[in-house]
């Protein structure tokens, strides 16, 4: 690199400047530099930078001599610098193109009050801040500091304060297109954006950085501010109509009352700023070694007097290269600069050369945005000033893997903004808001942002989320909509701690009872920044219109309360509602409220713009469209006030209709205030321009919610018809009402159906208003609707029982696709006493298949309680079905009194009207109701007396679920042949008939009994073919049962990782699903795992949160076990009170239930622990009550509680000893049991 130095030596009496031109080795020349403009010249130029914008449609003769005189500065200034021996070196470096040259200035801040970037070269007209960069250097010699190592990436920090809020510039207008720039490179650059945009916000972005990683961590600090030059007392005197604007931090008020350069940061008070003095910026960024400041603030290069700029001032502290402007820059000047100065830096320029490609990006392209949506050509290409005090280059070193995995697993995840239809527009001043709201006062940092429908909240809500988190707000973006599912708070917890926790971390927080994993998430959250979005939070409290995904009050209450945990802490919460959301206010965000506006007046013409380029009508918003028809265009932009929705339903009109018209057209009608006016008044409009028969053809439309399924508008037409009659439905099209609705935005293609649509929320409510004068129009089409869903229900119910895994899957995605008009026809049904089973078995089945319980029981309560009571046979065969359903349920939930009750009503109803084949489904649920009862036998005559049924009938199909049960029964009381055998029966039936989905339950079967026998490697063959149909079905929760089974398989082989890995992708199923009491299960294997590892703490906590769970459910009988290796853990603690109480609550229930087998274990361990004790009489009874149960479930006895007799035999008195004999077993076994004893063998032998 050459320099042309140009450093000046001393100042005249007169104003001008001795300096010396020098070209190094290639010699030099003194020369003598004076003002090129008078004062008079240096205000025109101001006018031109600062206040032509503001009325680019006046002056246009000042702005002439303006342009001239930018033209003539540079001339005159390069005549007096290339004289002499400098012209001569000056030719040689023109004579290479300037390649390798760089021009230097040093000097005095009087010395550079002259604008060196307008050098113009008269002969060649060359720009020479063109053609090489022009650098300034200050005269003072800084002690600089020294730059940190490399870092792996280029971290830029940027602060953006837009302390006049909505009068204000936009606040994304360079930080947007700065990240842009930066990803379309391969260099590593991390950017991260200071929130709020205060003062004190940035001393602690750059104090927290160093906490973290060491000073210097960010190379580059970008400020996107408001620069002034002036004296304090200026501002607070309130010159220049400022007065109130400005507060000046109390501690740092400067001392002298001087012109100097300000920064302007927000405040916590909307329309006040702060003004920083240069010198303390420049403190600031020194302290934390700042390699390149950048100020695209207005004036943070200008100089006046013997003062010196901020830009100055920061090299002056020793930074090494900071970037200022001149005069104010515009908006749309920085925006075309700034990303090619940031791109080229992050393609590994250094600095002045990044700044130089920036320069001549504004001379290719001077257009520039002014007031009054007009444009102008600006000669801004000169504002930029490159202070560069030692040469910088933002160097790299080579990423570690594990910052290599870190790096881009974030710029995925950010990659790619949420994919809106016309793209996203504006919200810059809404965003801006809800940062202030979130970060201005941290101990409220929950806010709630409501809108009517279509103002675009999840669109918003979804790309605050992304932007925040591509901008180093917040870390991971956690989002709950509850237009998916009802999420519970367990729910969330466990989806957040499987994102914040690494493996080995959320297996030992799953070992945590529910109120601590709760506490430890809370502490995680309330410690760190991240955000959690709930969306649609109007189905929460299952609002009209809303989407049917509530949840019950006991669950809202627990969401509320562990919201309310979070607040003051550094997670931010968002809320988006048409509601209010009272329930959850008070725990949270309180008056915390953002009502979501419409777009600004900019963002609304972009979408306008959009709208019209698409559809047509562009003609509007030409120069040569009629200034009348301008002026209603801009008046109907503000009618429909910006908001998403009415605008893509209005403005597509324009293709067709005058601006005026339209706007005449939309005036008329309702003008109530209802927050939903604008909406409705948009598809009112829209309507209403159509002809008389697509207006019929879209009201018939009224009773579809959410979807309306296309291809089957033809039998809706067809029960249409059988309604109204041919002559009622003349040019009729319903066909063509869709794709109305499509063009106008009220309806789109459904993600899954691409031949169904989707309709906005909005729609069905304005089209049923227009149905009230029609009330037989509105019962006819009500009728239509409902036979078309009982049609529709049938077909779906079907596809969800079906035997092909794809048809399952359609039919599940069918459901959730038209729960909401399935809903509306069971209303219409009910409230008109017609059949509701078609519509009933549908979304009973689908809420089963995705574990949806509350919903499910909830259902079928309804519908139970809604029946007609009458004593048609029909009706009393519907109510028995229902029944049937409601029991299933009951037993599901493991509610069995509820589930007994269901099934005897049902199975009285059946009796009563002589449904004999329907009776078999009864009895087999009585069967499965007895057997969880351990009703062993009773199960037995019921699972009989079923398959009577089905065979009387010939209903072979059906046997297989029976079979299967029988062999379930013949498991539970360890008749292994006879359950092999009942299960090989099931098998064979289910793949005749290539049901291979029921298949996989009974392999699941056969490998337990494979299991329970130690055919190990048989038993993991089985629950691999369960598992690979499951699978291949998407049957995700059916899956848990054999991955807890697997895990049991690895358990007994030692192999105790692989065995944790299955259970844990067990409980991450159950828990998905919300199935609380299945987790019971699979907590407590995980607590067998922990003890044979002899991690004691870990598996008691694993029992007593499998404890809590089984008495929840009144399951006593499971609870046995876990109160049983409750004691083994004690035991292995020497705790023996404590081991002796678990030991005696487990054998109780087991006695209770005569589950003599399972008790043998627990009287052994008995007699181990008094042995301990050295209570050998006792040690003795337990050991025999230990033999005789075992010996009368197995007529064998034995091994270990004979061992242990054996060795406490001595120890008591031979009489006491046989007496205890005679007294615990019985008389017809005392010979065969002493014998065994006796014998030196294995007793089971």
């Amino acid at each position: 690199m050459i320099d042309i130095v140009v450093r000046e030596t001393a100042p005249a009496a007169d104003g001008s400047f001795t300096a010396r031109v020098d070209f190094g080795d290639r010699g030099g020349a003194d020369v003598s530099v004076s003002m090129p403009a008078d004062d008079a010249g240096e205000k025109l130029m101001a006018w031109y930078f600062e206040e032509h914008l503001r009325y680019p449609f006046l002056d246009g003769d000042l702005e002439r001599k303006a342009v001239e005189l930018v033209g003539e500065y540079g001339q005159s200034l390069f005549r007096q610098v290339f004289i002499g021996e400098a012209a001569y070196g000056y030719r040689d470096a023109r004579r290479v193109g300037f390649e390798g040259y760089r021009l230097v200035v040093r000097g005095s801040a009087q010395f550079q009050r002259l604008h060196w970037e307008a050098l113009r070269d008269p002969d060649s007209g060359d720009r020479l801040a063109l053609r090489m960069p022009v650098v300034r250097q200050s005269a003072r010699n800084p002690l600089p500091y020294d730059l940190p190592a490399p870092a792996p990436t280029v971290n830029i920090l940027v602060l953006t304060a837009r302390p006049f809020g909505r009068r204000d510039v936009g606040y994304r207008t360079i930080s947007q297109p700065l990240l842009d720039a930066i990803g379309q490179t391969d260099v590593p650059v991390t950017v991260d954006l200071v929130r709020p945009g205060t003062w004190t916000a940035l001393r602690e972005a750059l104090r927290a950085a160093e906490r973290k990683h060491g000073q210097g961590w960010y190379q580059v600090v970008h400020f996107d501010v408001h620069g002034g030059f002036g004296t304090p007392s200026s501002m607070t005197t309130g010159s220049g109509g400022a007065g109130g604007r400005y507060l000046f931090d109390p501690a740092h008020t400067p001392a002298a009352d001087v012109k100097q350069g300000f920064l302007f940061f927000e405040t916590g008070t909307a329309g006040t700023a702060q003004p920083v003095p240069s010198a303390q910026v420049a403190a600031l960024l020194a302290e934390h070694r700042v390699a390149v400041a950048v100020l695209n603030a207005c004036q943070s290069a200008m100089q006046t007097g013997d003062e010196a700029s901020l830009a100055h001032d920061l090299v002056a502290a020793g930074a090494p290269v900071a970037v200022g402007m001149a005069y104010s820059v515009t908006v749309s000047a920085a925006s075309r600069a700034m990303p090619v100065l940031y791109g080229r830096l992050a393609a590994g320029d250094d600095p002045v050369r990044a700044a130089f490609e920036a320069r001549r990006a504004l001379h290719d392209v001077k257009t520039r945005k002014a007031y009054f949506e007009h444009e102008l050509e600006l000669e801004d290409w000169i504002l930029p000033v490159v202070y560069a005090q030692r040469d910088s280059r933002l160097t790299v070193r080579p990423m570690t893997p594990v910052e290599q995995e870190a790096f881009y697993r974030r710029r995925d995840q950010v990659a790619v903004a949420p994919v809106v239809e016309y793209g996203f527009v504006g919200r810059d001043l809404d965003l801006h808001a809800l940062e202030r709201l979130l970060l201005t006062d941290g101990q409220r940092t929950q806010v709630l942002v409501r809108g009517m429908a279509g103002a675009g909240k999840s669109t918003l809500l979804a790309h605050a989320g992304w932007w925040w988190q591509r901008t180093g707000l917040i870390d991971q973006v956690f989002a709950f909509s509850y237009e998916q599912r009802a999420w519970n708070v367990d729910q969330i917890i466990r989806h957040i701690a499987q994102h914040l926790l690494t493996p080995v971390e959320f297996a030992q927080w799953d070992a945590l009872g529910d109120a601590a994993k709760a506490g430890r998430i809370t502490t995680m959250l309330r410690a760190s920044r991240h955000l959690i979005v709930l969306d649609n939070a109007e189905s929460i409290t299952a609002s009209p219109a809303a989407i049917p995904h509530a949840l019950p009050e006991a669950d809202r209450d627990r969401l509320a309360r562990w919201l309310g945990g979070l607040r003051g802490g550094r997670t931010l919460l968002l809320v988006g509602s048409r509601e209010a959301e009272a329930w959850l206010a008070g725990a949270t965000f309180t008056d915390r409220v953002y009502e979501l506006p419409g777009l600004d007046p900019q963002a609304a013409s972009d979408l306008l713009d959009r709208i019209l380029k698409r559809n047509g009508g562009s003609q509007w918003m030409s120069d040569t469209a009629d200034s009348q028809e301008r002026q209603a265009l801009q008046e109907l932009i503000r009618v429909l006030d910006g908001y998403p929705l009415p605008m893509t339903v209005v403005l597509p009109n324009l293709a067709t209709t005058p601006p005026s018209q339209v706007l005449t057209e939309l005036h008329s009608g309702d003008t109530s205030a209802d927050s939903t006016m604008v909406a409705r008044k948009a598809i009112e409009y829209s309507h209403g321009k159509l002809d008389p028969a697509l207006q019929q053809s879209l009201l018939l439309l009224a009773p579809f919610t959410a979807t309306i399924p296309v291809p089957m508008l033809i039998n809706y037409m067809a029960a249409l018809r059988a309604e109204l009659g041919n002559s009622n439905l003349d040019g009729v099209d319903l066909a063509a009402a869709v794709a109305e609705l499509r063009r106008v935005g009220l309806a789109a293609d459904h993600p899954l159906f691409p031949a169904f649509v989707q309709v906005v929320p909005v729609l069905p409510f304005f089209l049923r208003n227009r149905m009230r004068d029609r009330p037989d129009l509105a019962s006819a089409t009500e009728q239509a609707h409902y036979q078309l869903y009982i049609d529709l229900g049938l077909a779906l119910h079907q596809m969800l029982r079906g035997t092909d895994r794809q048809q399952r899957a359609a039919g599940q995605a069918g459901v959730a696709a038209e729960y909401a008009n399935l809903t509306a026809a069971l209303s219409h049904a009910q409230r008109t006493t017609q059949p509701v089973k078609p519509l009933i078995f549908a979304l009973e089945e689908f809420l089963d298949q995705t574990q949806q319980h509350h919903a499910r029981r909830q259902l079928l309560d309804n519908a139970i309680d809604r029946h007609p009571s009458s004593n048609d046979p029909d009706q009393q065969a519907e109510l028995a079905s229902l029944h049937n359903l409601a029991g299933n349920t009951a037993l599901d939930q493991h509610r069995l009194d509820d589930a007994y009750r269901h099934h005897q009503t049902e199975l009285a109803i059946k009796q009563a009207i002589g449904l004999r084949r329907q009776q078999g489904p009864t009895y087999h649920q009585l069967g499965m109701l007895a057997q969880e009862q351990r009703r062993f036998e009773q199960a037995e005559q019921h699972y009989r007396q079923a398959l009577d049924i089905y065979l009387e009938f010939d209903d072979r199909h059906y046997t297989a679920g029976t079979y299967h049960q029988l062999g379930m029964v013949a498991q539970e009381q360890r008749r292994f042949e006879q359950a092999e055998q009942h299960y090989r029966q099931a098998l064979d039936i289910y793949l005749e008939f290539d049901d291979r989905h029921s298949a996989a339950s009974t392999y699941h079967q056969l490998g337990r009994v494979a299991q329970e026998q130690r055919h190990f490697e048989r038993a993991e063959q089985h629950y691999r073919q369960a598992l690979d149909i499951k699978l291949e079905f998407n049957d995700r929760y059916e899956t848990a049962s054999t991955y807890h089974q697997l895990g049991l398989v690895a358990q007994e082989q030692q192999r105790f990782e692989r065995a944790e890995q299955h259970y844990r992708q067990a409980l991450d199923i159950y828990l998905e699903f919300n199935d609380r009491y299945e987790t019971a299960g699979t907590y407590h294997q995980l607590g067998m795992v922990a003890l044979e590892q002899r991690r004691f703490e870990q598996a008691e906590r694993h029992y007593r949160q499998a404890l809590d769970i089984l008495l929840e459910f009144n399951d006593r009988y499971s609870a046995a076990s876990t109160y049983h290796q409750l004691g083994m853990v004690a035991l292995e603690q020497r705790s023996f009170e404590r081991a002796e109480q678990h030991y005696r609550q487990a054998l109780d229930i087991k006695l209770e239930f005569d589950d003599r087998r399972s008790a043998a274990s627990t009287y052994y361990q008995l007699g181990q622990l008094y042995s301990e004790l050295d209570r050998r009489a006792d040690a003795v009874d337990n050991l025999l009550h230990a033999s005789f149960a075992w010996h009368s479930t197995t007529e064998a006895w034995p091994p270990e509680p004979f061992d242990l007799l054996r060795l406490m035999r001595p120890s008591l008195p031979p009489t006491q000893f046989q007496n205890a004999i005679s007294k615990i077993i019985p008389a017809d076994l005392q010979h065969s049991f002493r014998t065994a004893l006796d014998s030196n063998s294995d007793p089971g032998d």
